[in-house]
């Protein structure tokens, strides 16, 4: 088995947990790909479900850039591997209980919705319209939109999915900047809308720039355009949206909302709105995180409540980027904020609940950011934490790493174990400026148990 030295203590404890009990033991997944990292994996009922995805060079203003994406679902009878056709992005995946997953493509207007088999072959494929989306409130700041595009301008990279059972939850950014709930029921002829939910009006959104670089590392230039999305056991949604100044989402909100807005507006955090499973609006929090942020993980936790995660800025501290993560109730109160540093720079990119309320988290350590700026070092550590229930890190597990960027960016609960995958020797900033094929990296899902 590849990387059993590296793993130690996490792995051992893996096979002895396997032994036992008459049916012989399936290997711990084990995946390494080439070339690409794993964004995102999922759990299904023979295997796993990756995003697998290619760095790409940063290219200075130019709007709604192609994502290298590929589905790959493994299984222990051998890997099938899914690829959008020409023109088309592959955004995000949500796998359902009957095996069967959803797909979101786009290309820069347009979005489809892919139903597809436990082996990857497409059942489906459904065009998402929004008739209502040119139509929705709009707070103008002098900003760029597109009335007629289902996506911003500046990115692909802004709409995601999420299971309700054998239903889809869709949330998305317009093209006027609004951001949109949807759930959306399967049939043998495709998806069908159930209901649509303005969540957010649409706004000015400012794209952000590099003076100079070849990467985008950790996609902190888009942040601002994303949304995020989770659902819960009673089929309940939540969607997060990151709110600072380059987007105006906390002024839009008070203009739209101004019953729920306080008194003094936060600059920087993020806006969570909570749903019922008919779409009926159960309220919404600003969280204010008290400097620039990006946020990059949303979760349901079992007691009802949200679990957000990402980075912010610290004034005053050598270096000054920490991860975060901040617990929402499901009455929407904030219960408390976690403030996480290891080495020099950190980030969260997921989190996710284990019982008696703590919480596995990962990211990524050890790196360097231009405290003027936004380029990152060609190095950062793999970030792969126990935090207790108030959010402190309680211990630190080991992965495997390379030289260059190295941060651990999913992670999914599988059989009682955890599916954990990231990336490899990955690019910084700068790395690949003068020589482009150093823009690469590797990939790998590790399943382990806790020690």
């Amino acid at each position: 088995m590849k990387n059993l030295p590296a793993l130690g203590l996490a792995l051992t404890l893996l096979l002895a947990a396997c032994g036992g009990g008459g049916a012989e033991p399936q290997p711990a997944i084990d995946h390494v790909v080439a070339g690409r990292f794993v964004l995102r994996v999922q759990a299904t009922a023979t295997g796993y479900a990756a995003l697998e995805e290619r760095p790409a060079p940063y290219r200075d203003g130019l709007p709604s850039a192609a994502v290298d994406r590929r589905l790959r679902v493994g299984t222990p009878g051998g890997d099938h591997l899914y690829a959008p056709p020409e023109g088309w992005s592959l955004i995000d995946i949500a796998a359902h209980p009957s095996g069967e997953l959803s797909a979101v493509l786009a290309t820069h207007r347009e979005l489809r919705l892919l139903r597809l088999d436990a082996q990857a072959r497409v059942l489906t494929n459904t065009a998402l319209t929004d008739p209502a989306a040119p139509l929705d409130p709009y707070y103008d700041d002098g900003g760029i939109k597109d009335d007629d595009s289902l996506l911003p301008l500046h990115t692909r990279d802004a709409v995601r999915l999420a299971a309700l059972g054998e239903d889809l939850a869709v949330a998305l950014r317009t093209g006027r900047h609004a951001v949109v709930a949807y759930r959306h029921a399967h049939s043998a002829q495709g998806y069908a809308p159930r209901w649509r939910r303005l969540l957010e009006p649409g706004t000015t959104v400012m794209a952000r720039y590099l003076s100079s670089g070849s990467h985008d590392t950790y996609g902190q230039l888009v942040n601002h355009f994303q949304v995020l999305l989770a659902a819960n056991a009673q089929g309940e949604i939540a969607v997060a949206v990151p709110a600072a100044p380059h987007n105006g989402a906390f002024a839009a909100h008070a203009a739209h909302f101004p019953a729920q807005a306080p008194a003094v507006l936060p600059d920087h955090g993020a806006i969570l709105t909570r749903l019922d499973g008919a779409g009926q609006r159960l309220g919404a929090t600003l969280f204010d995180s008290g400097g620039p942020t990006q946020v990059y993980a949303l979760r349901a936790v079992p007691e009802g409540g949200w679990a957000l995660a990402g980075r912010h800025k610290v004034a005053g501290q050598d270096g000054g980027w920490n991860g975060f993560a901040a617990w929402i109730d499901g009455a929407g109160r904030m219960q408390r904020h976690a403030v996480l540093h290891v080495d020099a720079d950190d980030v969260l990119f997921d989190i996710a609940p284990l019982p008696d309320g703590r919480h596995l988290a990962a990211g990524a350590t050890g790196y360097q950011q231009n405290p003027a700026g936004a380029s990152i070092s060609d190095q950062g550590a793999p970030l792969l934490a126990v935090l207790d229930a108030q959010g402190r890190i309680a211990r630190r597990l080991t992965l495997p790493a390379a030289p260059g960027q190295n941060p651990v960016r999913s992670l999914q609960a599988h059989n009682g174990r955890w599916l954990v995958a990231g990336m490899r020797g990955g690019p910084g900033t700068h790395t690949a400026d003068a020589d482009p094929a150093r823009l690469r990296a590797d990939g790998y899902v590790l399943e382990l148990a806790l020690p």
